[in-house]
């Protein structure tokens, strides 16, 4: 088989048995692929790229390394997706598997922190090992199978609709999780979640559930009263609640995914101590003279940032909110579903917020909804007006709502100096 790849390492396309084409990936005048017959696409091409149509056109098959990396996996897999939530719950279910004595592979070179199977996967794990695999809506369109023991999905809304298309298209990359997976496998569904559950339709799997109550799925992962309440096969285990807000349901996720892969409730119960923070979502850091500023800057969506901002810490606050307005092309949040989302999103911030500073290109779409204090070009111009407006105890947060560059994650961590 002959493989054009088009973005990333060529020697992932080789590692996994094909060819890379001599002539590049480049479309040929008549629509052609130079007689390719798998082009091979980054985790980040739409479904609609012109590259991606002429091969489907040609009967080439389109593919991601993602699924050329689990088709050779000899390990069980717990796939996760959603549209938010999913790397918190990859890594929150790492952090359960480990403390349950379960050896993990998870990507540890992923932009961001993100748990997208990549080159550092091992093909070939020892035994015990699960591996866990995040996969984003374009992945999962170029997807032929998914090869998953257990698929978790965490959440639902309109997103990314840039990337598809339309949002029908978006929703039916979600479901090719679940309908590509093995008929033996288990799906963790939000069952206290109804637009989630209405969306992906009935499933003829074993499910799990998790959220603040049981539903219809008599086992995972469920607040009750106050406390977390484990159940599968029979057997159940409570606890303390080990977190609050978007973490707490991260958890919630993580635990009933464990639970599907056969842990006793008990020692899933007990491991969920000590959940770990992820790099880029609500994580804080001590700013100058006293701030707190936190880098929730993976919020590039309206539902991710307002979720956040509701889960700032009481105080003066000042948000920083914008980015890039089209980094693959076309607008963000720009349908009709998603443009209500930013409004509505944009509304909860500039009420919680004390000031409010937005940057980037995306600064103008802000501005269309909300009055801001300050508008300026770049994230680094917005940090130090935050910092300079920001009193001793107050809270900093930047949660953009619009994608960011990988320089500019880099920056809202503290990995480049505040000019």
């Amino acid at each position: 088989m002959r493989a054009v790849l088009r973005v990333g390492d060529q020697g992932d396309a080789r590692a996994a048995g094909h060819l890379l084409l001599a002539g590049g990936w480049d479309v040929q005048a008549d629509g052609s692929l130079d007689g390719a017959d798998l082009l091979v696409v980054d985790e980040w091409t739409p479904e609609t790229d012109r590259h991606v149509v002429a091969a489907r056109a040609n009967g080439v098959r389109v593919t991601v390394l993602a699924e050329l990396i689990l088709d050779h996996l000899r390990s069980p897999v717990i796939a996760v997706t959603g549209t938010a939530g999913k790397t918190s719950a990859c890594r929150a279910l790492a952090h359960v598997l480990e403390g349950c004595g379960r050896p993990v592979s998870i990507s540890s070179t992923a932009r961001s922190a993100n748990a997208w199977p990549d080159r550092s996967v091992e093909v070939d794990p020892a035994p015990g090992t699960v591996t866990i695999a995040e996969l984003t809506s374009t992945h999962l369109c170029h997807m032929d199978s998914v090869r998953a023991d257990v698929g978790v999905v965490t959440l639902l809304r309109p997103d990314h609709v840039d990337l598809h298309g339309d949002l029908e298209r978006y929703y039916a990359a979600k479901r090719r999780m679940v309908e590509r997976m093995p008929a033996s496998s288990s799906v963790v569904l939000p069952v206290d979640d109804q637009q989630t559950t209405d969306i992906l339709g009935p499933i003829d799997r074993t499910t799990f559930g998790f959220g603040s109550s049981a539903g219809t799925a008599p086992d995972g992962a469920f607040e009750v009263d106050g406390h977390l309440v484990l159940a599968a096969g029979g057997r159940s285990a409570q606890r303390d609640l080990p977190a609050t807000g978007t973490a707490l349901r991260a958890a919630m996720a993580a635990a009933a995914a464990a639970l599907a892969i056969g842990i006793d409730p008990q020692a899933v119960a007990d491991a969920l101590d000590g959940l770990p923070s992820v790099a880029h979502r609500l994580a804080a850091r001590p700013g100058p003279g006293g701030v707190t500023i936190i880098d929730d800057s993976m919020a590039a969506t309206p539902l991710k940032a307002a979720s956040g901002i509701r889960e700032a810490p009481p105080g003066q606050l000042v948000a920083i909110v914008g980015g890039n307005d089209a980094p693959a092309g076309a607008p963000v949040h720009a349908s009709p579903e998603e443009a209500a989302a930013l409004s509505e999103a944009l509304l909860v911030v500039r009420e919680r917020a004390d000031c409010l500073i937005a940057f980037g290109p995306a600064a103008q779409r802000v501005v269309a909804h909300v009055p801001v204090d300050k508008e300026l070009g770049s994230l680094a111009d917005a940090l130090d007006a935050a910092l300079s407006r920001c009193p001793p105890g107050g809270t900093v947060m930047i949660s953009p709502m619009f994608p960011l560059t990988p320089d500019e994650r880099a920056r809202a961590a503290g990995a480049a100096p505040s000019r």
